[in-house]
């Protein structure tokens, strides 16, 4: 009886902490999406003040020049996703590719993935397989 009382208290308590994970993950989601936000209501209104938490994040996160491949482009072409990320990968030789999520944090990751698996066939990525995850070079 004593061992049946610990096994529900350890189930109980794997529930529990199982139940905090997943609110955990939908907080760093909406905090993820929030962000994304604030990057494309920069984008389009240039002239803005981000505020300082939005600073921070950029710092951290993004290259200051990380995020002007459109500035440096003609403005009237819109450059696609497949060129920002060519372009990231010429700027940091051999990021890793879960790296690029959070840079592209408003594309969804399975789309990503497709898409820099893409460019590898096409030729225009080099991938390398380290651990979990892929280390991207350009060719």
């Amino acid at each position: 009886m004593f061992w049946f009382i610990v096994l529900l208290l350890v189930v109980g308590a794997g529930f529990y902490f199982y139940q905090k994970l997943i609110s955990i993950e939908q907080e760093i989601h909406a905090e993820q999406e929030a962000y994304s936000a604030a990057l494309q209501k920069a984008e389009k209104t240039p002239g803005e003040v981000p505020t300082a938490k939005e600073a921070d994040l950029e710092k951290e996160e993004l290259d200051p020049e990380a995020a002007s491949p459109a500035v440096t482009s003609e403005p009237s072409e819109p450059i696609s996703l497949a060129e920002m990320i060519c372009a990231e990968v010429n700027k940091q030789t051999g990021i890793k590719q879960t790296d690029l999520y959070p840079m592209f944090a408003t594309t969804n990751k399975k789309q990503l993935q497709r898409l820099i698996k893409e460019l590898a066939d096409d030729g225009r990525l080099r991938r390398e397989k380290r651990g979990s995850s892929y280390l991207l070079y350009p060719l």
